[in-house]
């Protein structure tokens, strides 16, 4: 999707420079335009835009995510304390965000991606509670769940995005799930190395928003 053309001529620029090369008019003779190297913005063009909106979108879901599972742990699993419902509400508007983003793209995609996306969240939930009260068997039926959506969502992505590979989405959603749900055990043992587990979880993100940036960029034919 990238060209170094730009790069390699910069390069070949500092050569010469460095060199003592001198240039004789012929080398100083304009190109043809139809021979000048084509130049891709590969900083500010639309690809890029897509690659970098989604990474803050997507780590801000980490962390949003996290805020308001913490939350629920302090109000002792209660979810319907002010506190919860605002983070929740937050949270959800992190959804929307990354539901119109892929919608700027694919509008017909909006809404079902959205419905998706929210349908995860609970899970999570689901695991913190279940791992909080001892109730193994709710958060083994938790972690079911978010594997059970991590292959759904990955048939949903390739359906728009066919350059996307099912399993290839379901593998970023699977290590998304396995980083949380590291932060919240950490998190629920009241261990320091929670801080540290949330932020792996987030630094996954880039690489998650890189490879949808890229196939709907290759689906769409942009830069």
């Amino acid at each position: 999707m990238r060209k170094t053309t730009a790069f390699a001529g910069l390069g070949l620029a500092a050569a010469l420079v460095l060199s003592g090369c001198a240039t004789t008019a012929a080398d100083e003779a304009p190109m043809d335009d139809a021979a000048a190297p084509v130049m891709i913005d590969t900083v500010n063009s639309d690809g890029s835009a897509l690659r970098a909106q989604l990474t803050a979108l997507l780590a801000d879901h980490v962390y949003l995510a996290a805020a308001a599972i913490d939350q629920a742990i302090a109000d002792g699993g209660d979810l319907t304390t002010a506190d919860v419902q605002a983070a929740v509400a937050v949270l959800d508007e992190n959804s929307v965000e990354v539901a119109a983003l892929v919608g700027s793209a694919y509008p017909d995609a909006e809404q079902p991606f959205l419905d998706s996306w929210r349908s995860h969240i609970p899970f999570f939930v689901n695991y913190t509670l279940g791992k909080a009260t001892g109730d193994e068997a709710a958060a083994e039926q938790a972690v079911a769940d978010l594997n059970g959506y991590a292959v759904s969502f990955g048939q949903l992505i390739n359906s728009v995005v066919p350059e996307l590979p099912a399993e290839a989405v379901q593998g970023e959603l699977e290590m998304h799930a396995v980083s949380l749900l590291a932060a919240i055990d950490a998190n629920l043992a009241g261990d320091p190395e929670y801080f540290s587990l949330l932020k792996d979880a987030a630094g996954h993100m880039p690489m998650t928003a890189t490879a949808l940036a890229g196939g709907i960029a290759a689906n769409l034919g942009i830069q």
